[in-house]
């Protein structure tokens, strides 16, 4: 059993998400630090970056000094975001959650390493009651490729299903993909084992024949980072420097396991038959060496 206390984290989480967090001593002005609004009220996604971000600043605070932590006032769509982070005028988002591609780290900042351990890269499915039975037929990416996935338009999965030549279909809008799977516009929609449970659960009166498939999963590379603007050097070595003191100690892992810990045990990857995809993100930046950076079937750390 982890010590983080289960309250504790989602009162940090909370606090982070609702209000203006300011920490350090009331003798200096502090830093803003802005993240992206959330979706939507039952986007319960990312939670744990957030409460890293948090626990960062704190423990770099004797050396950087003091701080407010707070979303955007509006819900910002992600393009927009980086079109932001590029300019160093920019005071609307100063650090966001995204996932890397080779055009983003020329054009931003990233702390290298991966804020929720590449769990995002596997990836289980959404569907629909009634397409239980044929699902369960499938056993290689082959029989996959009769499928039609659901993604983002800005998902930058859509490079890693065209990489792998399987079918999808795209919206403009995450809340609209679960009405387009319930309404057999496409076949599943994929999720991070983190995001599924969640996800469902928060939808499960408005979307009642929605499900969980059982038997399959879908793994690739996919690095997400922080990424700060390339003007914004500072705040990027804060967070690598706090992220590094949360991995060493051990709280990156607690934190990490507190939040996923339930969705990682629900998968039960060693149960399911794992397709493995090409990747078109590993660059010579990723830190695919440092093993203790990542989550996999076979390093679960949360069991």
């Amino acid at each position: 059993m982890y010590k983080i206390k289960i309250f504790l984290l989602k009162a940090t989480m909370l606090l982070a998400l609702t209000s203006v967090t300011t920490f350090g001593s009331p003798n200096s002005d502090p830093m803003v630090y802005i993240y992206p609004k959330p979706h939507s009220a039952t986007d319960t996604r990312r939670q744990e970056v957030i409460a890293l971000i948090l626990e960062a600043l704190n423990r770099t605070e004797a050396k950087y000094g003091k701080y407010i932590l707070k979303p955007s006032s509006d819900y910002i769509n992600e393009l927009r975001v980086i079109d932001l982070l590029k300019k160093s005028e920019n005071q609307l988002v100063t650090v966001a959650w995204l996932d890397t591609t080779k055009t983003l780290e020329e054009d931003l900042l990233p702390v290298y390493i991966p804020i929720q351990k590449g769990i995002v890269g596997y990836r289980i499915f959404l569907i629909r009651k009634e397409d239980e039975n044929k699902f369960s037929k499938v056993k290689s990416i082959e029989d996959l490729r009769k499928y039609t996935n659901g993604l983002g338009h800005t998902w930058v999965n859509r490079d890693i299903m065209e990489l792998n030549n399987l079918p999808y279909i795209s919206s403009p809008t995450y809340e609209g993909l679960f009405h387009m799977l319930n309404s057999k516009r496409f076949d599943y929609y994929s999720r991070g084992i983190n995001e599924a449970f969640p996800e469902l659960e928060a939808r499960k009166n408005l979307l009642p024949e929605l499900i969980v498939e059982k038997k399959l999963a879908l793994h690739y590379t996919k690095p997400s980072y922080l990424f700060t603007s390339k003007q914004n050097i500072k705040l990027n070595n804060r967070l690598y420097e706090g992220l590094s003191i949360l991995l060493k100690d051990g709280t990156f892992d607690r934190i990490f396991c507190e939040v996923n810990g339930d969705a990682i045990r629900k998968t039960n990857l060693k149960e399911r038959t794992i397709i493995k995809l090409k990747s078109p993100f590993l660059f010579k930046t990723t830190p695919i060496e440092r093993k203790e950076l990542w989550f996999s079937e076979n390093n679960q750390v949360c069991m």
